[in-house]
């Protein structure tokens, strides 16, 4: 069996916003003397999450999957006040959830705002803070000005085995209190999905492909690679559902693909076991499903000996249908992001 060659489809794993605090500090000159503390503030200072679909966060232990944004960034509600050049936005987080941006991104109404950034991490608590500096007066909100937003990363792309995450920070916002504008605390956690369940222990696979070459043409001048084997490895922590797999392939090079093989953890495993779950040809893909009753423990493997009836094309093809191997086994907020879930190969020739 070989795996050279194919490329691996990453899949967004453990992602989530964890804003610990996020405090703005106003810069500029100190408030004149007759301003006293008790003068109506000028106007409301808040902080924001950005709105958006969020995404579950797994523990080891069985626990529900924590529910996080997916982008560390800051929405500043500045109404009726402007911000002068100096105003610091200060964002503490979890290294491990997300790839900071350096410097952060900040915007006004989708125009670029001169600003920088400094990014540090505290060894004894392990949160990591981001200061992001306004080196321009920011206008207070308005319909013409926009929104003032700071982007200072995205989820983190770890996969197995540092896709888990222990514990996850809830988020929370502060803002520092000022002669002229109050202090504010507000919970930027997103509503839980209904969807994210209980308490779960998560599962995931790694799945890799053998390959074989289809040729034609004078001198061979155009090759496809079709799987001839799949191999399915469960990753723990929990026992995996039943292994389901899809194969799609270009219809002009490949006429049917069956099960010739299977075994599980190097022992032979009946093939009729294996039950085809649906085929379908159409003029760019041929697609073949099925499914088993096959549930891997952290380290079994389920090998797979692919039986394909190829075809000749007459010539050059204008287009091509990559191979695809994946796990088809549904959506599960349980399932670990190995990023090997699905193979594929990119080196075919067919011009």
């Amino acid at each position: 069996m070989t795996t050279a060659g194919f490329s691996r489809r990453q899949v967004l794993t453990v992602a989530g916003l964890t804003l610990g605090v996020g405090i703005v500090e106003l810069g500029g000159p100190a408030a004149p003397a007759s301003a006293a503390p008790d003068d109506p503030p000028v106007g409301t200072l808040t902080l924001e999450a950005l709105p958006g679909e969020p995404v579950a966060v797994l523990s080891r232990d069985r626990a529900a999957p924590a529910a996080c944004p997916r982008q560390l960034a800051v929405r500043v509600v500045n109404d009726g006040l402007a911000l002068p050049a100096g105003t610091q936005v200060t964002v503490t987080f979890d290294q491990r959830l997300f790839a900071a941006t350096d410097p952060a991104f900040v915007t006004l109404g989708g125009r670029r705002v001169a600003a920088t950034s400094s990014t540090a991490r505290n060894p004894a608590t392990g949160a990591t803070t981001c200061v992001v500096t306004l080196n321009e007066e920011v206008p207070a909100r308005s319909a013409a000005t926009g929104d003032l937003v700071a982007l200072l990363g995205i989820a983190h792309p770890r996969l197995y085995p540092y896709d888990l995450v222990a514990q996850p920070a809830g988020a929370v916002a502060e803002m520092a209190a000022t002669p002229r504008t109050p202090g504010a605390h507000r919970d930027l956690r997103p509503a839980r999905p209904p969807a994210f369940g209980g308490p779960v222990t998560p599962w995931g696979v790694d799945l890799a492909g053998g390959w074989s070459r289809q040729t034609w043409g004078a001198d061979d001048r155009y090759w496809y690679h079709y799987p001839v084997r799949v191999s399915i490895r469960g990753v723990g922590p929990a026992r995996t559902p039943a292994v389901a797999l899809l194969v799609a392939v270009d219809p002009r090079v490949v006429r049917e693909i069956t099960v010739a093989s299977a075994r599980l953890n190097d022992k032979p495993y009946p093939t009729g076991k294996i039950r085809p779950a649906g085929t379908s040809r159409t003029g760019g893909v041929h697609q073949a499903q099925w499914r088993t009753g096959v549930r891997l423990d952290p380290g079994d493997v389920l090998d797979l000996g692919l039986r394909v009836a190829t075809l000749t094309p007459a010539g050059a093809l204008e287009t091509i249908k990559h191979p695809l191997v994946a796990t088809a086994m549904g959506r599960d907020t349980a399932q670990r992001r190995t990023g090997l879930d699905a193979v594929t190969r990119l080196d075919s020739s067919w011009q």
